[in-house]
């Protein structure tokens, strides 16, 4: 198995990426520890892998909340003994975003609310882990990205506007930890 014994972290694991990608990981062998907003739809997800044969740990966390990123981080690190890899799988709905909207008629408060939601929790759920595996001297952060930062395509000025800035981010973050041995990439979905 790939990720046999592994420690992984999953940011909104309850979301149709972060729910494939957990599954997936926890097939591969790894202790996924999942964490999201919604209870119930955490204990609903680690009851599918442990009856797959995996191992989920699932707990509340907000991941826009940075002292809540932190202790999570942290409270994981003292009962696993490290953090292998982390991936924040968080989304905003496209309707919440104002997408699709005519960027003279989107609002302002839903043009800043993907960046306040999915940049933010990038940064913080890679902060939070970068800092504990530059101390172990190794780890991986993967962050989340779509193509719209590549296109041009209208109507979706806050979409395209997170996705650059999260692979900015991963570019920065990348050049700050990689030093330490941590690796920092980008997937970026279609």
């Amino acid at each position: 198995m790939l990720l046999q014994d592994k420690h992984i972290l999953i940011f909104a694991a309850t979301g149709a990426i972060g729910r494939g990608v957990a599954r997936r990981f926890a097939q591969e062998g790894a202790r996924v520890w999942l964490s999201g907003r919604n209870q119930a739809a955490l204990a609903t997800l680690t009851q599918e892998i442990t009856a797959e044969g995996g191992i989920g740990i699932h707990h509340v966390v907000d991941a826009v909340d940075a002292d809540a990123v932190s202790a999570y981080c942290e409270q994981v690190q003292h009962e696993a003994g490290r953090i292998d890899v982390v991936f924040n799988a968080i989304g905003v709905p496209p309707s919440a975003a104002g997408i699709p909207e005519f960027s003279t008629k989107l609002a302002l408060a839903n043009f800043l609310k993907p960046l306040n939601t999915i940049v933010a929790s990038t940064f913080l759920t890679s902060r939070s882990a970068g800092k504990i595996m530059m101390e172990q001297g190794y780890g991986s952060i993967v962050t989340l990205s779509a193509v719209l930062s590549g296109v041009t395509l209208g109507y979706v000025s806050s979409a395209s506007a997170v996705c650059g800035a999260v692979e900015a981010l991963t570019r920065a973050l990348a050049g700050e930890y990689g030093r330490s041995g941590v690796r920092v990439n980008c997937v970026r979905a279609n």
